[in-house]
C-alpha cells in the first residue's frame, strides 16, 4: 500500500462507517479529524510492521443489524457460568434484557459507558486521548464512532465478590467499544470478557484501566470472534503503589486480531502481569504489541505469551519493556515462546528491553520450534492416535501459560475454550 493512495484508501473506509449518534460529540469530531489527517498505520510504522492490515482496509460493514436478528447471541449467554454479573453488548450497544447485573455496594458503578458518559462527561472526554499519528489511527476511529461498553468503578476498600462477565457479541458491522476500569486504593474485582459472533465483523475496543494504590484486577480476556471476523483492542493502564493487575488474554478466533498495549507501573512496588497465548490456523493474522513503562522504583513485570500456529497462519510478538532513570530495583521478566505446526506457519518476535536506570533485574528471550518429537513418539508409542497425541501436546504447551491467571474459575474456563478448540479441527 503506497503512501500516495493511503490518504484514498482512508477517506473510502471512513465514509463508508455508519454515523454514530451519542453522547460526547466534540471527541467524534476531533477522532474523525484526526483519522482523515493521519490515515492508516503502514509498515513504515514500527509497531505495525509485521502487522497487514489489507483485511480492514479492504472490508466494508453492513448498517448495525436489528436486535432481533441475533442468532447465535442466546447460546453464547446460556454458556456463561451462573453467579457472575453479567453483562452483554450486541453489535456494539448494551442489551438489558440479557443482562443479569445484581445489587452492589453503594458506591460502585457497574454498567454501560454510553449512559455514564451522559453524566459525567468530563470524565468521559479526558479518557480519549487522540495524540500521535497514524499508529493511533484505530484509536481515533474509535473515539469518532464509539457505541458503548463496560464502566466499572469501584471505590476504595471494596471487593467484588462477584466475577463480572462481559460478553461483547458482534455481526458482520463495525462496533467500537469504549471501556472503563476503575478500581479504588484497595479495592478488588475480577472481570472476563467474551468476544464472540457471526460473520466478517469488527470489534475496534479502546480499553482504559486505572488501578489505586493497593488495588487488585484481574482483566482476563477470550477472543473467540468468528473465523472471518477483524479484532483490534487498545489497552491502557496505569498501575498504582503496591497495586497488582493479572491480565490474560487468549486468542482464538479471528481472521485479523491485534491487541496494543500501554501499560505504566505509576507507584512503587506495583506489580504487571501481563501475558497470553494463541491458538492459529488457515490463515489468521495474530499480533501482540506492547510497552511497559517503569515509571517509579521497585516494580515488578511478568509478560510471558505462548503460542501454536498452524497452516497458513502469522502471528506477531512486539514487546517492550521500558525503564525510567528513576525506576531502580526494577523487576522485569519478558519471554515468548511459539511452536510453528506447518512448514507455512510464520511468527514475527521481538522482544525488547530499554533500560535507562543502572539498579535493575530485567530478562526476556524469544523461541521458536516444533513440538517435542520423542514426547509425541511416546505418546504413539502407548497407542495414542497422532492427531490426539499432537492435542495433547499443544494443550500442555498453552494450558502452562493458563495457569498464570489467578482466579481459577476463569483458568477453567479458558484451559476448556481451548481443549474445545482443538477437538474443533486438526492443526
Amino acid at each position: 500500500m503506497s503512501t500516495a493512495s493511503e490518504p484514498t484508501a482512508s477517506q473510502r473506509f471512513l465514509d463508508a462507517l455508519i454515523p454514530v449518534v451519542g453522547p460526547l460529540s466534540a471527541i467524534r469530531v476531533a477522532g474523525r479529524a484526526q483519522f482523515q489527517k493521519s490515515g492508516f498505520p503502514t509498515r513504515r510504522n514500527e509497531a505495525w510492521r509485521f502487522t497487514d492490515l489489507k483485511p480492514l482496509i479492504d472490508a466494508r460493514f453492513a448498517p448495525v443489524a436489528p436486535s432481533d436478528d441475533l442468532a447465535g447471541l442466546d447460546e453464547a449467554v446460556a454458556r456463561h457460568p451462573a453467579g457472575v454479573d453479567r453483562l452483554v453488548f450486541a453489535n456494539g450497544r448494551f442489551d438489558p434484557s440479557r443482562s443479569e447485573i445484581g445489587a452492589q455496594v453503594d458506591g460502585v458503578i457497574l454498567g454501560a459507558f454510553a449512559n455514564w458518559a451522559l453524566s459525567h462527561e468530563a470524565e468521559a472526554t479526558a479518557l480519549f486521548d487522540l495524540a500521535g499519528g497514524a499508529e493511533r489511527a484505530l484509536l481515533s476511529l474509535n473515539a469518532a464512532f464509539f457505541g458503548d461498553g463496560l464502566v466499572l468503578d469501584v471505590p476504595a476498600g471494596v471487593t467484588l465478590e462477584r466475577p463480572v462477565h462481559v460478553l461483547y457479541w458482534n455481526q458482520p458491522v463495525a462496533s467500537h467499544i469504549k471501556s472503563l476500569i476503575r478500581l479504588g486504593d484497595g479495592a478488588k474485582a475480577t472481570v472476563v470478557q467474551h468476544f464472540a459472533g457471526s460473520g466478517q465483523g469488527w470489534t475496534n475496543l479502546a480499553e482504559t484501566v486505572e488501578l489505586g494504590a493497593k488495588a487488585h484486577l484481574g482483566l482476563h480476556t477470550l477472543q473467540d470472534e468468528a473465523a472471518e471476523a477483524l479484532h483490534t483492542a487498545h489497552l491502557t493502564a496505569s498501575i498504582g503503589a503496591r497495586a497488582e493487575l493479572n491480565a490474560f488474554r487468549l486468542d482464538l478466533g479471528g481472521r485479523l486480531s491485534r491487541e496494543d498495549g500501554v501499560l505504566t507501573i505509576a507507584g512503587e512496588n506495583a506489580v504487571c502481569g501481563y501475558s497470553g497465548a494463541y491458538l492459529l490456523s488457515g490463515r489468521q493474522e495474530q499480533a501482540v504489541a506492547s510497552v511497559i513503562e517503569h515509571a517509579v522504583p521497585r516494580g515488578r513485570t511478568h509478560e510471558v505469551f505462548k503460542g501454536c500456529i498452524a497452516d497458513r497462519a502469522h502471528g506477531v510478538f512486539q514487546g517492550k519493556i521500558r525503564v525510567a532513570p528513576d525506576a531502580q530495583k526494577t523487576d522485569g521478566y519478558q519471554l515468548n515462546k511459539t511452536i510453528l505446526l506447518g512448514e507455512r506457519a510464520s511468527i514475527d518476535a521481538k522482544p525488547e528491553l530499554e533500560i535507562y536506570a543502572d539498579d535493575v533485574k530485567c530478562s526476556h528471550g524469544a523461541t521458536v520450534g516444533d513440538l517435542d518429537e520423542t514426547a509425541l513418539f511416546y505418546l504413539r508409542s502407548r497407542g495414542i492416535p497422532a492427531d490426539i497425541a499432537r492435542h495433547m501436546l499443544i494443550k500442555a504447551f498453552l494450558v502452562e501459560t493458563v495457569e498464570l491467571i489467578q482466579h481459577v474459575p476463569t483458568r477453567d474456563l479458558f484451559a476448556a475454550a481451548i481443549a474445545d478448540r482443538l477437538a474443533g479441527e486438526s492443526p
